[in-house]
């Protein structure tokens, strides 16, 4: 099911310090059904080249494994929808920037683990050539069926290259969630054939300084590989010949980096030399930031348990949000049903599943709402969704205690 790495996925070295031991944990979206049998646990350790400086897990676990029962769909969510706006704008002012949006012919972009189709969607809406690649076989024919194209595949340099021959090269290759892929070298290479001597490729990932800083060591599960920065991405991108021209913020997974490459060596925007800078002050590719990220997550954890415990004393705990991350932190925190007694979601695939490993019901909002009593508590374990889920349950009437466990400190509101 799973194999241990002795040296770095990027660069080789054998030189891997181990960061933070997460415990034996299942795989966070295999949501199971109480009558299947409970997953098997694996080792979830984060650690950190000391050669390259990005930091990884060490356990990988088969493809098919992780996606077999993949039920996340990026249009559940507000905030992805409204995001997928902003996204397909800044590509289009980068391309007026470099004068790519000049001739009359449709553009073409390619999105990798593209999902539901989201934000190929909003390209489709402004007249561009769309087609997705997407490993989860249900999810791509949802996509297919919603008017998407979309191809059921893992990427990689081979994909690629029969993609290149079928459709030629892309203008725009997008490539938003690819660290749950142990072949990396294959992917970039794979990203940089699709973009040929003329396209853009545009990365995004969450960002290594959000996760030390804000304490998100519930983004850290067996689907994501890698943790990268600026810097280590970029680093691993120049092994491709593909080198960064640009960098926007992104609020996906509480804080993400969108990075821009190409084959040509494009000038450095001001925010690109900014974020880099940024990075060699805050020491964030260095060993001591993660070790001293190590602790803090260890306390916050403690300190997690035991509001949520206080709160469920003496009254009802429902969680809202069954997100691959809040598996992490749950498992991490000890937080079982004992504790919260089910947990709201807005993907109807889950409803009636359980949480991995701490075996939480997962339900609807309509049924969550009803278990919910004026003196009860909601536990927001899908916290980097909280601007959108307050605004529910405050104007569905509920005026309970939320728990917000992320990020850097528990707060209740």
């Amino acid at each position: 099911m799973y194999e241990i790495v002795t040296r770095c996925r990027i660069c080789g070295s054998r030189d891997l310090i181990e960061v933070l031991d997460l415990g034996a944990q299942p795989l966070a979206n295999h949501f199971r059904l109480p009558s299947n049998p409970g997953p098997e646990p694996v080792p979830l350790k984060l650690c950190h080249c000391q050669s390259c400086k990005t930091a990884q897990i060490t356990a990988t676990v088969r493809p098919e494994e992780l996606f077999r029962n993949y039920l996340w769909v990026t249009g559940t969510s507000i905030a992805a929808r409204s995001y997928s706006e902003t996204f397909v704008d800044r590509i289009a002012r980068v391309l007026a920037g470099l004068n790519r949006l000049t001739e009359t012919r449709p553009r073409f972009v390619v999105e990798i683990a593209s999902n539901d189709g989201t934000f190929l969607r909003r390209f489709q809406e402004r007249g561009w050539r769309v087609l997705g690649v997407e490993p989860v076989d249900t999810i791509a024919e949802s996509a297919v069926g919603s008017g998407v194209p979309t191809i059921a595949a893992f990427f990689d340099a081979k994909v690629a290259e029969h993609l290149f021959e079928n459709h030629g090269p892309a203008d725009v290759v997008v490539a938003k969630h690819f660290v749950h892929v142990a072949e990396i070298h294959s992917v970039i290479e794979g990203l940089a054939t699709l973009a040929g001597e003329r396209g853009i490729v545009v990365i995004e990932v969450h960002s290594a300084e959000v996760i030390l800083q804000d304490l998100h060591y519930d983004s850290i599960y067996h689907e994501h590989l890698f943790y990268f920065s600026l810097e280590t991405l970029s680093g691993l991108c120049h092994m491709h010949g593909l080198y960064p021209f640009e960098v926007f913020q992104s609020p996906t997974s509480g804080g993400s980096l969108t990075v821009y490459l190409s084959r040509q060596r494009h000038l450095s925007s001001g925010r690109l030399e900014k974020a880099v800078d940024r990075e060699h002050r805050l020491g964030t590719n260095g060993c001591r930031r993660w070790l001293a990220f190590a602790e803090a997550a260890v306390e916050h954890a403690t300190t997690l348990k035991r509001v949520v415990g206080r709160h469920s004393v003496d009254r009802n705990v429902i969680g809202y949000g069954a997100s691959a991350r809040s598996s992490t932190m749950l498992n991490f925190a000890r937080i079982t049903s004992s504790e919260v007694a089910a947990v709201i979601d807005q993907n109807d695939l889950k409803h009636g599943r359980l949480t991995p490993g701490t075996d939480i019901p997962i339900v609807s909002p309509e049924v969550g709402m009803q278990e919910l009593g004026p003196a009860d508590s909601v536990l927001l374990s899908a916290w980097n969704f909280e601007d959108e889920i307050v605004a529910q349950l405050r104007s569905s009437g509920f005026r309970g205690d939320i728990i917000v466990p992320l990020p850097r400190e528990v707060r209740v509101i």
